[in-house]
């Protein structure tokens, strides 16, 4: 029965260890959704406002009319002459045309800019064998390498052969791109990273490796068999 396990762990682990050496560059791709298409392609191309902004409202010829505001918890900011107004999850330039809509109410052909003081940054995200994932600002990781670098790096489990960045295409369509690497030259594989540059949004996704693979699943079968040893053991002792 041992013997029989050792072979099939032998067997297992130079599959997975030839599989790896066969590695190349691949993209993948996924349709995505209306709904979801159009709710991403809103998100890059104009910034919503959200709660906690900071913006400010200028009534051209009218500085009685303007103001700096804080967008409250409930969405709302408070415009003179025109009291509460919905803000939270318009673009500034959505905000913008209403205010004018409203504003000609009361003044003639007013023009009005909202500017945003306090715009997030652009972000990509880090998920994955890595030491921490996290959200990192794109100002600080450009490339593939720089991202994995300041999120404590590809972990034993990881595989840095086969890093894949995830992002949304002009087309609509998510695209998964991988490292171009053997899985055995470290020098090669990070400089190759180290060329992928990174667009606003992206996703960079670290997969298990393949020894990461073979220890779990050996951790797994001594799990199983755990039992099974345990009673030849205790048979032993009590024969």
């Amino acid at each position: 029965m041992r013997n029989l396990i050792r072979s099939a762990f032998r067997s297992i682990a130079c599959g997975l260890l030839l599989a790896g050496c066969a590695a190349t560059t691949t993209t993948q791709s996924l349709k995505v959704e209306v709904e979801v298409l159009d709710a991403l392609n809103r998100y890059e191309g104009a910034y919503l406002l959200q709660a906690g902004d900071q913006i400010e409202v200028f009534v051209y010829r009218h500085a009685e009319f303007s103001r700096k505001a804080v967008i409250r918890p409930d969405g709302f900011i408070s415009v003179p002459l025109l009291g509460d107004v919905k803000a939270a999850g318009r673009s500034p330039r959505e905000l913008s045309e209403d205010l004018v809509k409203r504003f000609s109410e009361r003044i003639k052909n007013p023009e009005v800019t909202v500017l945003v003081e306090n715009p997030p940054e652009p972000m990509v995200f880090v998920l994955g064998d890595v030491g921490g994932p996290r959200a990192l600002p794109l100002r600080q990781a450009k490339t593939v390498a720089q991202a994995l670098a300041l999120s404590g790096n590809v972990v034993k489990s990881g595989d840095a052969s086969s890093v894949a960045i995830v992002r949304l295409n002009g087309q609509g369509v998510l695209e998964a791109h991988t490292v171009t690497s053997d899985g055995f030259n470290q020098p090669e594989t990070y400089m190759a990273l180290q060329t992928m540059a990174l667009k606003p949004n992206d996703l960079v996704f670290v997969p298990e490796g393949y020894r990461g693979q073979l220890v779990r699943l050996i951790t797994d079968v001594n799990t199983v068999l755990a039992p099974y040893y345990q009673f030849r053991v205790l048979r032993e002792i009590t024969d």
